[in-house]
């Protein structure tokens, strides 16, 4: 895994006692769409540079936070073309270390275990205080809690122990150790396990949840990461930009418009 800074003045950055928020490319996508929507509501949050690894499929497209409107100066993006594994950073004394790892790209079949380790690697050798995973899993899952067809969140961590933190918050401890020891070559099991042999402090933040429009799941999400980091006191401590579009205290990314089309989306089509 190798870090490249967007510039020269980024290549002297530090990492050490920052905590990083890192989504896997799972079921409906929850992490990722909660990573976009933290770093488009977040204040402060601007791109760093961007991760390579060599399971990681080519990915390129458009900046998921410029805005048409703007030019090539909106959004917290800059205008930039996104790539398969992106890294940001919030500057912002309410939020004090917090960096975020966008991960758009998938992982080449049979290289999850190999990209889990090397990602676990990089995060201790950058001296990273913790790893804050988010995933989700089907609702079908048999160890997932709640009923189906509903969403619901809980945490595992590397430890195996409760998080303090996500108890606070509401969201229950599901201590799956066979996953992990059984070394279950699907996220975030294999992330969850390299950690823990990696001796990176992690926890991973899973919703289940079903297929189809995950927008608000991702809101739901991007709430209990709020929660997590202030030790259950919610996004009221968190520097959000100001949003006069709605009424919502998030930010929508203008990319969730051209993923989930330009009309308003028939939601009743994902119950």
């Amino acid at each position: 895994m190798e870090f490249h800074p967007v510039s020269d003045a980024s290549s002297s950055v530090s990492f050490a006692g920052d905590t990083l928020i890192l989504p896997v490319v799972s079921h409906g996508n929850v992490g990722q769409l909660a990573t976009d929507l933290l770093v488009a509501s977040l204040e402060g949050a601007s791109r760093m540079g961007c991760l390579d690894h060599p399971a990681l499929l080519p990915c390129v497209g458009r900046d998921a936070f410029g805005d048409d409107a703007a030019g090539s100066t909106g959004g917290p993006g800059g205008g930039h073309i996104a790539l398969s594994m992106e890294v940001y950073r919030v500057n912002d004394d309410d939020a004090p270390g917090v960096v975020l790892a966008q991960q758009r790209a998938e992982v080449a079949l049979g290289s999850q275990r190999t990209f889990a380790a090397d990602t676990a690697r990089w995060a201790r050798e950058s001296g990273f205080k913790e790893v804050i995973v988010l995933a989700s899993a089907p609702s079908t899952d048999a160890n997932a809690p709640g009923q189906i067809g509903g969403t619901s969140f809980r945490h595992v961590t590397a430890s195996g122990a409760p998080d303090d933190r996500c108890v606070a918050a509401n969201i229950p401890h599901h201590n799956q150790t066979n996953e992990i020891e059984n070394e279950k070559a699907t996220p975030p099991w294999s992330l969850v396990k390299a950690l823990r042999d990696a001796g990176v402090t992690g926890t991973a933040l899973i919703a289940t949840c079903s297929e189809g429009d995950n927008t608000e799941d991702a809101k739901a999400m991007a709430e209990a990461v709020a929660r997590v980091i202030h030790g259950g006191d919610g996004t009221e401590r968190f520097p959000l930009r100001s949003n006069d579009a709605n009424d919502s205290k998030w930010t929508t990314p203008p990319s969730w418009a051209a993923a989930y089309g330009q009309q308003p989306i028939a939601s009743q089509l994902f119950m």
